[in-house]
C-alpha cells in the first residue's frame, strides 16, 4: 500500500465534491483526507485528496476522477519531493512543566502559540503529517484537551504546476 496525493483542479459547479466522494464510495476506496478551496481564479477550485492504496488502484482512481464532469485536471503528486502540508490546532492543559518547555517546543517544531491562559495553551502547527504526529506525541504527556487537523494540502515543487 502506498500513500499518494491527488491534486484535482475542478470547475466551481454545484455537485462536484459529491461526485468525487461518490466515486470513492462506489469503488470502495478510502480517502485519508480531503481538502478543497477556491484558487486565485474564483471559477476554479483545487481539491487535494490523500489515499493509501496499491499503485494499480491509485492509477484507476486517477483515471476515474479524470472522467467526472467539471474536472479540469488530475495530477498524482510525489510525497517525497512535492510540497505537502497539514495544519493542526492542539489545545493542551497548561502545566508548569509545559510552560518550562514552550520555548524549546516552539523552536523544535516551529509551532505558534495562538491562545494561552492559566488553564490551556493552544498550539498551531503547519508541517508534514509525520512532524505533526511527532509534536502531538510530545505534548500528549501534558494532556491534550482537543485537536483538529485540516488534512493534506499540496503543490508540485519547483516550476511544475497543474
Amino acid at each position: 500500500m502506498t500513500n499518494r496525493i491527488l491534486s484535482v483542479l475542478v470547475e466551481n459547479n454545484y455537485g462536484v465534491v459529491a461526485r468525487i466522494a461518490g466515486l470513492f464510495t462506489r469503488r470502495g476506496f478510502n480517502m485519508n483526507s480531503f481538502a478543497g478551496e477556491e484558487t486565485h481564479d474564483p471559477g476554479i477550485s483545487r481539491i487535494t485528496i490523500s489515499v493509501t492504496e496499491n499503485e494499480d488502484s491509485i492509477h484507476q482512481i486517477q483515471k476515474q476522477v479524470e472522467k467526472l464532469v467539471d474536472i479540469k485536471k488530475v495530477e498524482l503528486l510525489d510525497v517525497r519531493s512535492d510540497i505537502i502540508r497539514e495544519l493542526a490546532l492542539i489545545k493542551v492543559a497548561a502545566q508548569k512543566e509545559l510552560f518550562a518547555r514552550i520555548k524549546e517546543l516552539t523552536g523544535q517544531f516551529n509551532v505558534k502559540i495562538i491562545d494561552m491562559d492559566t488553564q490551556v495553551v493552544v498550539f498551531e502547527i503547519c508541517n508534514t503529517k509525520e512532524k505533526i504526529d511527532e509534536f502531538i506525541d510530545t505534548v500528549r504527556q501534558y494532556g491534550i484537551i482537543e485537536s483538529v487537523r485540516t488534512g493534506v494540502i499540496a503543490l508540485q515543487a519547483g516550476n511544475k504546476h497543474i
